[in-house]
């Protein structure tokens, strides 16, 4: 389920803006881009960051090695490496959910089980959560499984 939300694809519908399934791999890789790098690239190498899997931290040491060769032939100068994220470091990597990421939750009207949650859609609340756009939350959760919106 790693890939462009419907909303996203309705609110951009050109694709100019970084996707959030993109935002999460760059996380992942340790690899920071500005907007205007994501514009700069072509569509072929949009479609490629979306679909390139990170599952281990090798694939986010290709994934940043990826970006950074996509950025240099569009230009854009050679991107530093960050951290890449990990459960020290990001409240989605985490075995359980944080007390402040649940109450969020409860509060936007979504039921989860975290450890029922994929990685991504762990990212996706703790994302909303982190903006506090419960509005944001509830079009997240009708586009995933294990995020449901609790009725009455």
């Amino acid at each position: 389920m790693e890939q462009v939300l419907a909303f996203e694809r309705t609110k951009d519908p050109a694709g100019q803006f970084i996707p959030l399934v993109v935002r999460m791999k760059l996380d992942l890789a340790g690899a920071r881009i500005h907007l205007a790098d994501w514009q700069a690239l072509a569509d072929d190498d949009h479609r490629f960051l979306i679909d390139t899997p990170i599952t281990d931290p090798d694939q986010g040491e290709h994934y940043f090695l990826a970006v950074r060769e996509l950025l240099v032939s569009a230009n854009r100068g050679v991107i530093e490496r960050s951290a890449p994220a990990t459960a020290e470091t990001a409240q989605w990597l985490g075995e359980t959910e944080p007390a402040a990421i649940a109450g969020f939750r409860a509060d936007a009207g979504v039921f989860a089980k975290w450890s029922q949650l994929s990685r991504f859609e762990r990212y996706l609340l703790c994302h909303a959560a982190r903006k506090s756009d419960r509005e944001l939350l509830q079009i997240i959760s009708s586009e995933t499984w294990a995020l449901k919106i609790r009725k009455g």
